[in-house]
C-alpha cells in the first residue's frame, strides 16, 4: 500500500512539472518576449508587399480656367478708336475766325478782338540802323512803374526798321531790352472787342485810326493786355486811358511773320 501511494505522488509531481513548463513557454529569463516563437494577432498582420505590376496612383490636377479671347469685333472697334485718337492728335487745329465788327464812326469793318497786322512794304526795304542808342525813362509818382509811350517802342523810329523781321529783338538797344519784365505805365486805346464787359484780356493800340479800322497797325503799334488775377475791364470806345502792368518783349511767329511782339500782364486799367 505504501508503494501505491508513492507511485501516486510521483505521478502527481510529474504532472505538476509538465504543467509548469507549459505555462512558461516563450518567456525568457529576463521577462522579454521571444518574437521568434510569437505569432502576430490577426489585427497585427503586416500588409502585403505591393505587386510589381501595380500601377502608381493617379494624382488629379486642376486645370486653370480658360481665358476667353477678345472677339474680333472688339479688337476692330478698339483699333478704330485708337486710330481716331491718333489722327485727331496729328491734325492741326482749325483757326477760329473772329467775328466782324462795323465801326459806328467810319462805317468800316474789321475783326473783333485782334487787329490784322500790316507788315508789307510799299517801297524799298529800309536798312536797319540804331537811331536812338540811349534813352532815359522817368518813373511815375507813387508807383514803381516807368512812363512809356508808343513812340518809345516804335521800331521805325528807334531802329529805322521797315518791315519788321522775325528776329527784330536781336537789334534792340539795351535800354529797350531793359524794359522786359519791368512795370510800366502806357497810354493808348482799347481795340474793339466782341464782349463789352468782364474783359480779362484785350488788344491795346496806339491810336483811334486802328480802332476805327482806318488803317492796319504795325506789330509795334499793338500791346496784348492780360488783366491781373480777379480783375476785369469794360470796353471803352475811342477813349484814351492808361494801363499799368509788367511789360514783356514776347515775340511770337505765325507763318513767317510776327503775330505778337509786346505784352503786358498783371495789368490794371487806370481811368
Amino acid at each position: 500500500m505504501q508503494i501505491a501511494m508513492m507511485n501516486r505522488r510521483s505521478t502527481s509531481a510529474l504532472i505538476f512539472s509538465l504543467v509548469a513548463a507549459s505555462a512558461g513557454c516563450g518567456e525568457s529569463e529576463e521577462g522579454y518576449v521571444d518574437f521568434e516563437n510569437t505569432k502576430l494577432a490577426p489585427t497585427q498582420q503586416q500588409p502585403d508587399a505591393p505587386s510589381q505590376n501595380a500601377q502608381p496612383a493617379t494624382t488629379e490636377t486642376t486645370e486653370p480656367p480658360a481665358v476667353t479671347p477678345v472677339s474680333a469685333a472688339s479688337e476692330a472697334e478698339s483699333s478704330r478708336v485708337q486710330q481716331a485718337i491718333s489722327e485727331s492728335a496729328t491734325q492741326p487745329a482749325v483757326p477760329v475766325t473772329p467775328p466782324i465788327l462795323t465801326s459806328a464812326h467810319t462805317g468800316l469793318q474789321g475783326p473783333a478782338d485782334v487787329p490784322v497786322v500790316e507788315n508789307s512794304v510799299a517801297g524799298e526795304t529800309r536798312k536797319i540802323e540804331l537811331l536812338i542808342p540811349e534813352k532815359r525813362l522817368r518813373k511815375e509818382r507813387g508807383t514803381s512803374a516807368v512812363r512809356v509811350s508808343f513812340d518809345d517802342i516804335d521800331l521805325l523810329k528807334v531802329l529805322n526798321m521797315e518791315p519788321v523781321p522775325v528776329n527784330a529783338v536781336e537789334y534792340f538797344p539795351e535800354w529797350l531790352k531793359a524794359l522786359d519784365g519791368k512795370p510800366v505805365r502806357i497810354r493808348g486805346y482799347m481795340y474793339p472787342t466782341f464782349e463789352s464787359t468782364g474783359l480779362k484780356s484785350f488788344a491795346f493800340v496806339r491810336d483811334t485810326g486802328i480802332c476805327c479800322f482806318q488803317r492796319k497797325p504795325k506789330i509795334y503799334d499793338i500791346i496784348g493786355i492780360t488783366m491781373a488775377e480777379g480783375v476785369t475791364a469794360d470796353y471803352m470806345e475811342l477813349r484814351p486811358f492808361d494801363v499799368e502792368g509788367i511789360f514783356h518783349i514776347d515775340p511770337q511767329v505765325d507763318a513767317n511773320d510776327l503775330s505778337r511782339l509786346y505784352h503786358i500782364d498783371n495789368a490794371r486799367v487806370l481811368e
